[in-house]
């Protein structure tokens, strides 16, 4: 088995887990399991990406003359690179259950590309943890997107992860902070910890006391540093150094789905937006179009 995160709800689209998360979790689960079973025998047996059969047609004077037949050989793909396909093809079944009912030829329409942050917490995190990347919740008189966050057996993680290649992050109690880039000049960019802190809150109003799962902020720089994190600090500050031991401790703490984890994320879910795949296109091009 290879492990990813369960996506769970992905923007303001439809989600099958919206009814009954828990439930559908495991028939997920089971599903997974048993496409895996079956796509690994078939590349055991050579069978994933067999050979294939091609008959050139004759042209019309060619009455006489016999068909054509090319066989084109099959493709064995190495162990690596099963696993990495294998991994995308997941990555879609998990986009299929969150995206409102689109198809396999729409999933490309949806603005996922060049979401760094995205990918890493899809695939990066095990399959313990539920994601919601981007949700949009009713909120008092309107819609707000919440940042990203995965629901997980004993915590809710929300994060902001910055993707500058070397920079230093200057952290501040303003609304900027100052990025030091490698080979770049100095840019401001948004203090992570107003949005975080605004999904934080919302989500203890969503949840209120009879929920009692700790909330925690995060501000992950994979590729990056930060300069003079507070002493007294309610967020963790991950760089660089100090990502891959923060990556193997989250996926340890997880290491089974609790029914009451489930029971937060349908609390959730029962706030957030929900329309089609179609309705959503329609909306965001006639936006660009007023634009």
């Amino acid at each position: 088995m290879i492990p990813i995160a369960i996506l769970m709800k992905l923007y303001d689209l439809d989600s099958r887990f919206e009814k009954n998360p828990l439930e559908m979790t495991k028939r997920f689960v089971e599903h997974q399991a048993l496409d895996y079973t079956n796509v690994y025998r078939k590349w055991e047996t050579g069978e994933l990406f067999p050979g294939e059969t091609l008959i050139r047609p004759k042209k019309w004077w060619q009455v006489m003359k016999k068909s054509e037949v090319i066989q084109l050989p099959g493709k064995q793909l190495s162990r690596r690179a099963f696993d990495k396909w294998y991994k995308k093809r997941l990555e879609l079944q998990k986009l299929l259950n969150v995206a409102g009912g689109a198809g396999e030829e729409d999933i490309w329409r949806i603005p996922l590309k060049r979401h760094l942050d995205f990918y890493q917490m899809l695939h990066l995190l095990n399959e313990q943890y539920a994601m919601f990347y981007r949700a949009v919740i009713h909120y008092q008189v309107g819609e707000v997107e919440l940042s990203p966050f995965v629901v997980g057996p004993s915590a809710i993680y929300i994060m902001e992860w910055l993707d500058g290649e070397e920079s230093i992050y200057h952290i501040r109690r303003d609304k900027l902070w100052r990025e030091q880039p490698f080979k770049a000049s100095v840019k401001q960019i948004l203090n992570p910890n107003i949005s975080l802190k605004r999904t934080e809150d919302i989500l203890h109003t969503i949840l209120g006391r009879d929920y009692d799962l700790p909330i925690e902020r995060v501000i992950l720089a994979p590729s990056g540093y930060f300069d003079k994190i507070p002493k007294e600090t309610t967020t963790t500050y991950v760089n660089k150094v100090d990502f891959p031991k923060w990556l193997n401790r989250m996926n340890g703490n997880a290491t089974h789905t609790k029914a009451a984890q489930m029971r937060v994320c349908e609390k959730i879910l029962k706030e957030t937006v929900s329309i089609p795949f179609q309705m959503a296109i329609q909306s965001e091009e006639q936006s660009r179009i007023q634009e």
